[in-house]
């Protein structure tokens, strides 16, 4: 009788270099090992970036990103449109032999590497710097990484509140704003979390939002949750302007939460008081401007107006007044050249 060794899936089989698992199994994102894997099993292939993105559904930044992961570990070497093991690699482990030269094209060449990023502790966490510090390169976020469990506990947080490994620009993102900016981890996992309630959950959000923290002191969990309270407050407040207005419901931008927290859940002001104001802006500006609203609500309630009909009784009087001094009332002329649309958030 004959026999024969039918090995089925493991009949396609490769090599990855030992190093790969024994070093940087425990620290190298998902997208890293996807693209390691799949140049593995590609070796001897010609191949450009954009077919790995195709491949793995990545974007192709990531694909970038994730081979300069590779390069600056000593995995692999590239030079002028090949890949091919590294001499640092060659020297820890002899299973690196199916890494044989794939062709890469000019254009997707990898950056040269950068300088170690060093965090600015000098930087004043309270007034932030008009321009943002150069951001953490792969080096020393890996040593980082390597060093501190609760860096990893960040990155692996990311990835699960994300919903998708998060690239390499997300996480030195996220370093910049532990070690900049001096937000606790678990501040930043919160933020997250909360960017991720609300549909916001990009990087540029969480920075932005991180930053706003940084500069009001906000580096606590108690002091985070506060915040994240009075900001779906604000929210809520946002939407019920809205339906008071009868304008297009969309997902309140920071100004228009700011605006709403204050008329709705600070000065108390009535629906009614709300579109009375909102009415008087559009009759002098013919369009709604937020911040025209805010200084008309801002006036009575430093008056101590809080209803229509103190309203009434406050315009009977000024009717025999003069009329340059009536409009100035209402601030007007501050407003003149206000945009219709206040800045947005991310």
């Amino acid at each position: 009788m004959e026999y024969k060794l039918n090995l089925g899936s493991w009949g396609s089989v490769f090599a990855v270099p030992s190093d790969l698992v024994d070093l940087h199994l425990k620290l190298a994102g998902g997208a890293q090992l996807k693209v390691i894997l799949w140049f593995l099993r590609h070796a001897g292939e010609a191949f450009t970036v954009d077919n790995i993105s195709e491949a793995l559904s990545m974007q192709p930044a990531d694909v970038r990103d994730s081979m300069l992961y590779w390069k600056e570990k000593g995995i692999i070497d590239v030079s002028e449109g090949l890949i091919t093991p590294s001499n640092a690699a060659d020297e820890t482990s002899a299973a690196v032999s199916s890494v044989q030269n794939p062709q890469i094209s000019e254009q997707d060449q990898i950056p040269e590497k950068k300088e170690e990023f060093k965090p600015d502790e000098t930087a004043n966490k309270i007034s932030r710097m008009i321009s943002r510090p150069e951001k953490p390169d792969l080096k020393y976020l890996s040593k980082r990484m390597s060093e501190d469990p609760g860096i990893v506990y960040l990155m692996q947080s990311a990835d699960e509140i994300f919903g998708r490994p998060t690239s390499n620009n997300d996480k030195a993102t996220l370093l910049m704003i532990h070690e900049t900016d001096g937000l606790p981890v678990e501040v930043i996992v919160m933020l997250m979390q909360y960017a991720a309630s609300i549909q916001k959950c990009n990087i540029r959000y969480i920075e932005k939002t991180a930053i706003s923290w940084a500069d009001n002191e906000i580096t606590t969990l108690e002091q985070a949750e506060k915040r994240i309270q009075q900001l779906t407050s604000g929210r809520n407040a946002a939407v019920t302007i809205q339906r008071i207005l009868g304008i297009d419901e969309h997902s309140p931008t920071e100004k228009e939460t700011e605006y709403a927290d204050r008329w709705i859940n600070i000065w108390k002001f009535s629906s009614e008081m709300v579109r009375k104001a909102y009415e008087i802006c559009v009759d002098a500006k013919n369009k709604y401007i937020p911040k025209y609203v805010d200084s008309v609500l801002g006036r009575w309630h430093s008056s101590g107006i809080s209803t229509p009909e103190q309203v009434e009784q406050e315009n009977r009087v000024n009717r025999g007044k003069d009329k340059k001094t009536y409009e100035a009332t209402y601030n007007i002329s501050e407003y003149e050249s206000t945009s219709i649309i206040d800045e947005e958030d991310v």
